[in-house]
This record gives structure tokens, C-alpha cells and sequence, in this order.
């Protein structure tokens, strides 16, 4: 990768990226504190952001990196990507705000105050209570949204065909792309550890069925802590791929024969 030296181009960690005044709006008012998040490193987010619209507005993947006869095609990339990356950091820019995050302890009380027959839904609540007390602000809404989910359905064994379902359309991006960031193991073994207490696996399917985070019996439990020294860069990794995962989403092929 050529390291530029220009006015519109900035360098975090030997790799190019934009500076904060190319961003969305949101991430300019992170940056200086004046977007009602609850992230303990804002800078950290903010540097990520500058990178990822860089890489794919300038086309800065291996595809080009690595197949200089495919460099008559970049332009075409950037276009496309581009503006994937805009809405992509717009999103999660807005879902890191605090007033998007789930009332944990309303959810939970309205549910016990239903009596027996909504103890699975019960437990599903207090896994999403103690996954923001792992967690916190650090990921965004929407990776509490889909662990909360079952809830809302017939049954918390209900299965959906994400992409297809009309009752999920509205959350279909932001759901399957936190749910393909599982593929980032240490982040994926909390959850996984945390469900077991319950009596709970999360499971997702990655193809056009897509059954978004679907639950089902976990037969042991399993205690799982993430390594102090790595949480921070797992929790990056986690945040890197649910990005590129909301911004691939939309031209990824897709069919109901695998539903």
C-alpha cells in the first residue's frame, strides 16, 4: 500500500485514511464529544471509521492490491463502495448513540411480571442484561436488538428467514451483520458462555435462512472469559467485520432454495 502524503488523506497506524471531516456527521460530533454515546474510547471508533471509508472509497482492498490487471475496474469500486461506506458509518454511528440501547431492566421486569409461562423469554431477557454488563456501549444497539429478539417472537425457538421475512425487514442489515461478526471466535464464546447458564445456544445461519439468531437447548454450561490483554482488539475485530458485513449485505447473492 502507497502512503500518500496530501492535505485530504491522514496516516493512523502507517495506513492511509480520511480525516474527520470527510466522515458523516455523526462521527465529526463523536470525535468531539457531542454525540451522546457512551463509548470509553471514542478514538478509537473515530480511527476506525477514518480507515474503513478510506479503504473503500479508494478502493484499498487485496482484490486490487493483489491483481493489478483488475485496476481498470477500481473506479467502479469506489463509486459503489463508497457509498456503502457513507451509509454504513452513518448507521452505526447513530446505533452507538445511547438513547438507541434497550431498557434491559424494563424489559426484564415486564416479562417477570407475566408469570410462568414467559420464563424462557425471562431468560433470553436476563442473557441480554448480562451480555451489556460484559459489554457495555462498547458495541452498538443492535447487537443487543437481535439477542433480544426472540423475545418478540411466537415462541423463542421460532425460527426466521431474515432476509425474506417481512416482520424482520426493517432490521434485516444491522441484525445479519452482527450476527456474521460472530465469526470473531472470543466475542462469539462469551455470548455462547453466557447463554449456556440459561440453558440457551444462539445460533445463526449464514446462508438465505439467515435464522436470525436463532435459539435452541444447550445441553452443558461452559464459562468462557475473554483475555484482558486482547478484549480490546477482539472488540475491534468485532466492530470491523459488522461494518463490512452492513456494507457488503446489499450485493450479496441470495435465494429461498436454502430456506
Amino acid at each position: 500500500m502507497l502512503i500518500l502524503d496530501a492535505p485530504q488523506v491522514q496516516v493512523i497506524v502507517g495506513e492511509n485514511a480520511v480525516p474527520i471531516s470527510q466522515l458523516p456527521k455523526v462521527w465529526q460530533d463523536i470525535a468531539v464529544g457531542e454525540a451522546g454515546v457512551g463509548l470509553a474510547n471514542p478514538q478509537s471508533y473515530v480511527e476506525m471509521a477514518q480507515l474503513f471509508q478510506y479503504k473503500l472509497e479508494q478502493g484499498d482492498v487485496d482484490l486490487f492490491n493483489e491483481r493489478p490487471e483488475l485496476a481498470h475496474l477500481k473506479p467502479a469500486f469506489r463509486e459503489l463502495f463508497g457509498l456503502l461506506a457513507q451509509e454504513t458509518l452513518e448507521f452505526y454511528g447513530q446505533d452507538f448513540k445511547i438513547e438507541r440501547y434497550p431498557d434491559f431492566e424494563a424489559v426484564l421486569r415486564e416479562l417477570e411480571s407475566k408469570g410462568a409461562d414467559y420464563s424462557n423469554e425471562v431468560k433470553v431477557a436476563r442473557i441480554g442484561l448480562e451480555l451489556f454488563n460484559e459489554f457495555d456501549y462498547e458495541l452498538p444497539a443492535s447487537f443487543y436488538q437481535v439477542h433480544l429478539a426472540p423475545i418478540d417472537r411466537d415462541s423463542v425457538f421460532e425460527e426466521r428467514a431474515l432476509r425474506f421475512d417481512p416482520r424482520d425487514i426493517e432490521h434485516k442489515r444491522s441484525w445479519d451483520a452482527v450476527l456474521h461478526a460472530g465469526k470473531v471466535f472470543a466475542v462469539q464464546m462469551k455470548i455462547q458462555s453466557i447463554a449456556s447458564k440459561y440453558g440457551f445456544t444462539y445460533q445463526h445461519g449464514c446462508g438465505c435462512e439467515s435464522h436470525l439468531s436463532s435459539i435452541d437447548q444447550s445441553l452443558g454450561v461452559f464459562d468462557y472469559e475473554l483475555n484482558t490483554e486482547k478484549r480490546g482488539r477482539w472488540i475491534r475485530s468485532f466492530i470491523w467485520t459488522a461494518w463490512y458485513e452492513y456494507a457488503f449485505f446489499p450485493i450479496v447473492p441470495n435465494t429461498r432454495y436454502l430456506v
